[in-house]
């Protein structure tokens, strides 16, 4: 019984497949007649059917750049503003953190860098065993 069910699906599939490959195609541009040596009539479509090779499917502007990200190595505190040394709004285990590219250096020359979070954007003082990826 389970044969002929999967013999059915498959026909059934199949045969959407045939109507689907078949189906006429929308022609959006315009055709053209034209007669030849033969008794034969040539037909062309022109217009916006086809696209133009050339035409970039991605601009340059549609290319934005990479942030860096930060391998941390040890568990590491990140805060909600920079600089704070204030107790921590969360722990981020060892693990490669996206950031948003904003860095800062604080007046004891540490850096923090913006990463992003499960609570949203905050900062993180990059430890000295992190290893930073700049694209």
């Amino acid at each position: 019984m389970k044969k002929l069910a999967s013999l059915t699906v498959a026909m059934g599939l199949m045969a959407s497949l045939a109507a689907t490959a078949s189906a006429a195609e929308v022609v959006t541009g315009t055709t053209a007649t034209t007669k030849t040596t033969s008794s034969d009539a040539v037909t062309t479509v022109t217009g916006a059917t086809y696209l133009n090779p050339a035409d970039p499917v991605i601009t340059a502007a549609d290319i934005k750049p990479a942030t860096p990200q930060i391998i941390l190595t040890k568990i590491t505190a990140f805060h909600l503003s920079m600089g704070s040394m204030a107790t921590p709004a969360g722990w981020l285990s060892a693990q490669t953190v996206d950031t948003t590219g904003v860095i800062m250096t604080d007046a004891m020359g540490n850096e923090w860098r913006e990463v992003y979070t499960w609570l949203g954007k905050a900062w993180i003082k990059v430890p000295a065993s992190a290893y930073v990826i700049n694209p």
